[in-house]
């Protein structure tokens, strides 16, 4: 893996266009758009004020900056740098501002949820769409399948409603119905492959529902016993749309059928022992003294380390780097210590916080919040199983599966990038001259030729460009 040199960014905001050509910057009021291949500058925008997010239009010929605290907006357009749109959302504040997949409509969310206006570039009409519920990480999704989108409502009666609208014709409102089995519903995802939403209750209590768009309910589920059970904390279909899996304030793993809309097997619960006698494989990350040859060889252990992504060609250049890791197979049992939440507090930190599948869908990652230094990989065939468990030796922060292969990417803030595949695994490290750069999160270019990958840390970023 080969790497740029270090260039500034303002909190962590940096991003890769959709169709991968280009990838944009921000340091400050400064909008730096810069080849993706080359890192040249195309082009450089001036805000009239500190840009607190960006976002690419799904066609990647236009980009927004949000200016959150001075509740503007200015886009910016590629095939004509001259042209300059501003958004001023004025009074009511704002606190979230999207694309709508047609490249040609801004969503923009006022302060307190209080409404979202649909901003249109071409006709200069603005409208607006009241109830929004406050959800995270937004309360409306789009179909992959239509020009529709889905928006939760939170009516004055404190009842929630789904309201089904058609960007394509003047966001028209074409459906509307009460899921009246919730009552306070926190979750949404529509099926990439059918016209069916995913619906669930809040964290006190075990309930998902599934509805098509005109209110007809599929499947609701609950646990079968009765014992009180926590929410669900988040919901993902695959990318085929055959499965959905849903993890839990409780860190257990279901799998769901996209044909009956019920679980398919029993829940996955992590062990409270790791042992490699139980069918999948333990990769545990360990640092060695490249000075000394003392490298704690152990019985029983062997290197793991994937020749596609070798960075035996960095560490010959990298003779004043005196730390380096590796990851090993583990023979044995280990007991995980988790991480006891502080129930006193709002929000607890506890249950599965994210999962990410591979892009054939085949491979799915799971991170529990209790135990932030495992990464827990399972595979669906030849049915769905624990494959492999990633120990880090510090928190793992930022997890992305590349766009084309089963090869995934991870980062623990610091100068390491780590990457594993189904044939091995690497801990690579970053250059003598970026050896201070800290990473913080990880972003794939879509469709470049070859892969490469954002490091993003703090206030600086490099790209890595993965060889053939």
């Amino acid at each position: 893996m080969n790497f740029s040199e270090l260039f500034k960014v303002t909190s962590r905001q940096c991003s890769f266009s959709p169709d991968g050509q280009y990838l944009a910057c921000v340091n400050q009021y400064r909008l730096i758009i810069r080849s993706s291949t080359t890192l040249e500058i195309i082009n450089l925008f001036a805000c009239i004020d500190t840009i607190d997010t960006i976002e690419w239009s799904y066609d990647s010929r236009l980009i927004l900056a949000g200016l959150i605290k001075r509740n503007a907006v200015q886009i910016f357009s590629l095939d004509n740098p001259e042209w300059k749109c501003k958004i001023d959302e004025g009074s009511a504040g704002l606190c979230q501002v999207h694309w709508a997949p047609d490249s040609r409509h801004i969503l923009t969310t006022a302060q307190f949820h209080l409404r979202i206006t649909v901003w249109s570039l071409t006709s200069k009409n603005v409208s607006y769409i009241k109830y929004p519920k406050k959800l995270s990480p937004n309360s409306y999704v789009f179909s992959l399948l239509k020009p529709y989108m889905a928006l939760v409502e939170r009516r004055n009666d404190s009842t929630d409603h789904i309201s089904i609208f058609d960007y394509s014709s003047n966001w028209s409102m074409i459906a509307h119905f009460q899921p009246n089995d919730l009552e306070d519903l926190q979750g949404i995802e529509w099926s990439p492959i059918a016209d069916v939403l995913c619906l669930w209750e809040n964290s006190y209590e075990y309930k998902i529902v599934f509805y098509t768009l005109d209110g007809q309910l599929l499947n609701i589920y609950k646990p079968e016993n009765d014992r009180l059970s926590l929410g669900i904390r988040c919901a993902r279909w695959s990318p085929t749309g055959q499965v959905i899996v849903v993890g839990d304030y409780e860190e257990r793993i279901t799998v769901f059928s996209y044909l009956t809309y019920k679980k398919i097997q029993t829940s996955f619960e992590p062990p409270q022992k790791l042992s490699s006698g139980k069918g999948y494989t333990i990769l545990k990350e360990e640092e060695y003294n490249l000075n000394s040859q003392e490298k704690n060889d152990q019985s029983q252990r062997k290197p793991y380390s994937s020749s596609a992504y070798s960075s035996s060609a960095v560490s010959q250049i990298e003779t004043n780097v005196s730390i380096d890791s590796k990851y090993i197979i583990y023979n044995g049992t280990l007991q995980i210590a988790p991480i006891k939440p502080d129930l006193d507090r709002a929000n607890p930190r506890l249950g599965v916080s994210s999962i990410e599948y591979s892009s054939s869908g085949r491979y799915l990652s799971t991170i529990n919040d209790t135990m932030p230094n495992l990464l827990f990989i399972f595979d669906f065939k030849p049915t769905f199983h624990l494959a492999f468990v990633l120990i880090q030796i510090q928190p793992i922060r930022c997890v992305k599966w590349e766009p084309k292969r089963d090869h995934l990417a991870l980062c623990t803030h610091n100068n390491r990038i780590y990457i594993w595949t189904p044939q091995g695994a690497s801990c690579i490290n970053l250059p003598d001259e970026s050896s201070k750069h800290k990473i913080d999160e990880i972003k794939w270019n879509n469709f470049a030729t070859l892969p490469s990958i954002a490091l993003i840390g703090q206030e600086t970023m490099c790209v890595g460009f993965i060889g053939s």
